[in-house]
C-alpha cells in the first residue's frame, strides 16, 4: 500500500503530533508498506531523509494555548496535488484535518485525484471560535473524508459540540524499544538525590510555571531534590528567572530527544502538570521506562489513567498540592516501585504494533 501522511508537525518540531506520526510510519515501512510523509519546512530541519517532503514555510503562532504551527507559501494546493499524483498513493492520511493550512488543502488536492483521505484528530479544546463560525461548510469537508479518527473520547466530545460524524478512537502509542527502564530504583531518591522531570514545550498550558512554584517547599523537604527541565520555547528566559528564585533547585537542559529515555527512566518521578491536553503521550512515555508520574487532573489524562496505579493525578494549578503529593511520594520508595510497575504493564498496551494494526484495517476497510 502507497500512503501519505500529511502534518503540520513534523521534526525538528517536537510534540505528541510529531511523534504520532513518526512512529507510524516506522510501523508501516517495517510491514512492507511505502509511506511519505508531508510536512512544511521549519528551519533546521535534517536533510535528507528521502522519505520526507516539504512544502511551503511553517509559521508559529499561539492557539489552544500552546504554539501551534501553519503553513504558508504560494500555490500549496496545487504543489500538494503535484506530490499526490506523483506518489500514486492509494490513500492519504491527514493529522489534523480541519485546521489551516494543509488540514484544508490536503484532503481538497486529495479528493480532485480521486484518492480517498482518511483524518486523524488529535486535539481536545474547550471552544472554538473557527469551528463555530464555519461550522456549515466545514461539516461538508468532513463529510467527505472516508474515515475519521480521534487519538480520546475527550477529543470526540471536543468536536462533536461542532460536528457530526461516526468517529472511531485509536489512540497513541508508544515505543517500548525506544522507552525502557535503565536500573534506577525507587530507594536511590533516598541514598542519592530526589530527580524529578518536566519534560515537555516550554508554552503556558504545559503548566511549568505550577511545578516552580512547588519547588521551594519540595526543596525544604529533601534540600539536595532537583528539577530538571527538558524542553525549550519562548517562555523559557521567564521560567529560568523563576528557577534561579531562593529555595529553587531547577537545572534547564533545553530540547533533548535521543535522551529522553535517560531523562525519564533516571527520574524518580515524572512531573506533568499541563492544564490542557486529548491524551498525554509523554505519561505513556514515562510509563514505558517504568517512571511513576505526578500529572494534572484534566480530561486527557484522567482517562488515559483511568484510576490506575502508575499515576496520581493533582489539580492542575495548585502548587501546594503539588508539593504536598511530590514530598509524600519522595518518602515512599514502595508506593513509587509498585506505581511504576503498573505503568510499566499498562505501556505494553499501546506498543507501535498494536496501533500501527487499527489504523491499517481502517485504511483497509475505506479502500474496499
Amino acid at each position: 500500500m502507497r500512503i501519505a501522511l500529511i502534518t503540520e508537525f513534523y521534526y525538528p518540531h517536537l510534540g505528541g503530533v510529531t511523534e504520532h506520526v513518526h512512529y507510524l510510519a516506522e510501523e508501516f515501512r517495517r510491514r512492507g508498506h511505502a509511506v511519505t510523509i508531508i510536512t512544511s519546512h521549519m528551519g533546521a530541519e535534517r536533510d535528507g531523509d528521502p522519505f520526507v517532503r516539504r512544502v511551503g514555510h511553517s509559521c508559529v503562532l499561539l492557539s489552544n494555548g500552546s504554539f501551534a504551527r501553519i503553513t504558508i507559501g504560494w500555490r500549496l494546493g496545487r504543489t500538494i496535488e503535484t506530490l499526490l499524483k506523483e506518489g500514486r498513493f492509494d490513500i492519504v492520511h491527514v493529522h489534523g484535518a480541519l485546521a489551516p493550512t494543509l488540514g484544508l488543502v490536503a484532503p481538497a488536492a486529495a479528493h480532485r485525484l480521486d484518492i480517498p483521505v482518511v483524518a486523524t484528530f488529535h486535539s481536545w479544546f474547550k471552544r472554538s471560535l473557527g469551528y463555530r463560525a464555519f461550522r456549515r461548510p466545514l461539516q461538508r469537508r468532513l463529510d467527505r473524508i472516508a474515515a475519521k479518527i480521534a487519538v480520546s473520547e475527550p477529543a470526540v466530545r471536543a468536536l462533536s459540540r461542532y460536528f457530526q460524524a461516526d468517529w472511531e478512537i485509536i489512540p497513541n502509542g508508544v515505543s517500548t524499544e525506544v522507552f525502557h527502564p535503565n536500573g534506577r530504583q525507587p530507594t536511590d531518591a533516598l541514598s542519592e538525590k530526589p530527580r524529578l522531570l518536566f519534560l515537555g514545550r516550554l508554552d503556558p498550558r504545559n503548566g511549568l510555571g505550577t511545578v516552580l512554584k512547588a519547588i521551594p517547599a519540595i526543596v525544604e523537604r529533601y534540600p539536595n531534590a532537583e528539577l530538571v527541565v527538558a524542553g525549550d520555547g519562548p517562555l523559557r528566559p521567564l521560567y529560568e528567572r523563576q528557577g534561579r528564585r531562593p529555595g529553587c533547585n531547577v537545572r534547564f537542559v533545553g530540547r533533548v530527544y535521543e535522551e529522553r529515555t535517560d531523562y525519564y527512566a533516571g527520574s524518580d518521578l515524572y512531573v506533568c502538570a499541563t492544564n490542557r491536553a486529548s491524551f498525554g503521550i509523554t505519561l505513556l512515555e514515562a510509563m514505558a521506562c517504568r517512571t511513576p508520574i505526578v500529572a494534572s487532573d484534566i480530561t486527557g489524562f484522567r482517562e488515559l489513567v483511568d484510576g490506575g496505579d502508575e499515576a496520581v493525578l493533582v489539580q492542575a494549578d495548585d502548587p501546594a498540592a503539588w508539593a504536598r503529593t511530590v514530598i509524600g511520594l519522595i518518602g515512599d520508595p514502595a508506593r513509587r516501585a509498585a506505581m511504576g510497575e503498573a505503568g510499566l504493564k499498562k505501556a505494553t498496551g499501546y506498543s507501535w504494533s498494536s496501533i500501527a494494526a487499527r489504523v491499517l484495517q481502517t485504511y483497509e476497510r475505506v479502500l474496499r
